[in-house]
């Protein structure tokens, strides 16, 4: 394992209008031929709503607790409640497996509040009238 580098984290760039800042916690402990990871991922940035196509505000909380291992069976024999997380041959590219972590916490659809009339209140952008 080694430093999380953010540069490398280009499909995370791609999917945000803007990545402000990420802050990792992790504790690693070994129990037998599984390494046990616990902690955080905050990420700080801005992403498109999908309602008003506005710049929103993103604040994520990813938990970790995932087991590291060769196999989800030798994870499994540790601990069923973990996630697997496979380490082939024992190495784990440390920078694919955070930043598919962060991937996955994004919301599917990112929006706003729901307007109920005048400009949203995270974009300020104005909603789009219907014409007839």
């Amino acid at each position: 394992m080694g430093e999380v580098d953010l540069r490398v984290w280009d499909r995370l760039r791609a999917a945000l209008l803007e990545l402000r800042d990420v802050q990792l916690r992790l504790t690693l402990s070994r129990r037998g031929q599984v390494v046990l990871a616990e902690g955080e991922l905050q990420i700080l940035g801005r992403v498109l709503c999908e309602r008003c196509l506005g710049a929103m505000p993103l604040s994520l909380r990813v938990p970790l607790r995932v087991g590291i291992g060769e196999s989800e069976a030798a994870v499994a024999a540790v601990d069923a409640e973990l996630d697997a997380v496979a380490a082939a041959n024992g190495i784990l590219d440390l920078q694919t497996w955070l930043e598919d972590e962060a991937l996955l916490a994004l919301p599917m659809v990112p929006r706003c509040e729901v307007w109920v009339e005048g400009p949203c209140s995270v974009s300020n952008t104005v909603p789009p009238q219907a014409t007839n």
